[in-house]
């Protein structure tokens, strides 16, 4: 399939863990809900207040990593009831938590902070800070309200309170009929043709994630000795975290058949920092990660209008997924990439 078939394509993160050999990947296990994001102050034991509720109604531009997902760049507004999303392209918009809920313990009362700084990173010659936001990541060089409201100050806990929301499952997973009508969507896709033009098609159709899969948090696995994919769209919510899975997986076809290969375009990757991330400290995954990366990076830019500037936006992958820009530059020089706009830059460094 040529470049055409592939613009406006795009995809979403996904991750998983090595399995012994004959067995699946552990492909893309579900995060824990919140479990990157939750820090318990008590009510009462905050630092000082720097600026109070001078915060909110701010805005802070960056790039933010929903649920393990590839980066999107837009722009947080720090408002009274949650932060909310929305990117520059205008295609997603999400209000995430600003604080948690109230909750009573023996030790007193105490609400969760659901904004924190994880790390601050140079990698781009600059400093950037990323923060946790309800089980993402949120990556900008000018943090500004983000770091008030990192420290929990009190204004905070006077703010309404309410539950965590829960995102609704992409389909109802014991329904059996549209499981398989959305997966029969997807395979059939344009999407999954492009996929299968670089990574091949497996030998069998794609299945269900096994009960024990599931009961394992996996949204996907690949099995090398039957050379087969499953997925569980059940326990995913949302499309892009559909395609994202497949890609994941797909890439670990590649990494069974072409392991030699990989391993020379992988010389020099640093480790994963981030301890949350997929992929962290283990290779394999790591590995697959990248390459879902990387696809999700060149099937969003196939109809780039400035070949400099989103070739820089590869740069916030790679911070959150080293490896990414390596895999970006491979893929490029696949056929089915032979009339992307970014095809000369990425594999010869300059524009043709």
């Amino acid at each position: 399939m040529g470049a055409i078939g592939i613009a406006g394509l795009a995809l979403a993160g996904g991750v998983a863990r090595d399995a012994p050999a004959g067995h699946p990947e552990a492909g893309y296990a579900a995060m824990a809900a919140r479990s990157d994001t939750l820090r318990v102050r008590l009510a009462g034991n905050r630092p000082a207040e720097r600026r109070r509720r001078t915060s909110l109604g701010t805005t802070v531009v960056g790039f933010l990593s929903p649920r393990g997902l590839p980066p999107i760049h837009g722009a947080f507004v720090v408002s009274d009831t949650g932060l909310v999303f929305r990117s520059s392209d205008g295609r997603y918009a999400a209000t995430l938590p600003v604080v948690g809920p109230v909750r009573r313990s023996a030790r007193g009362r105490w609400r969760a902070s659901a904004v924190i700084l994880a790390y601050v990173e140079e990698r781009l010659g600059r400093r950037s800070y990323l923060f946790r936001v309800d089980g993402g990541v949120f990556e900008t060089d000018a943090p500004g309200a983000l770091m008030d409201v990192a420290v929990h100050p009190r204004w905070l806990d006077s703010l309404g309170s309410r539950e965590w929301t829960r995102e609704r499952p992409l389909v109802n997973g014991s329904d059996a009929a549209a499981v398989k009508t959305i997966l029969g969507a997807l395979m059939r896709s344009p999407y999954a043709d492009s996929l299968y033009a670089v990574f091949g098609r497996p030998a069998r159709p794609a299945g269900v994630v096994s009960e024990g899969g599931r009961a394992a948090s996996r949204l996907g696995e690949y099995v090398a000795t039957r050379d087969s994919i499953a997925l569980d769209p059940g326990g995913m919510t949302s499309v892009g975290q559909l395609r994202h899975t497949l890609a994941h997986e797909l890439a670990h076809r590649w990494q069974a058949r072409s392991g030699s290969q990989l391993a020379m375009l992988w010389t020099g990757v640093p480790a994963i920092r981030d301890p949350k991330r997929y992929g962290y400290e283990n290779r394999r995954e790591h590995q697959a990660e990248a390459t879902a990366f990387a696809v999700h990076f060149l099937l969003g830019t196939t109809t780039a209008g400035n070949p400099r500037a989103a070739a820089a936006g590869l740069e916030h992958y790679e911070l959150l997924v080293p490896g990414t820009r390596a895999m970006a530059r491979y893929l490029a020089l696949q056929r089915v990439f032979a009339g992307h706009p970014l095809r000369p830059l990425l594999t010869t460094g300059r524009l043709q």
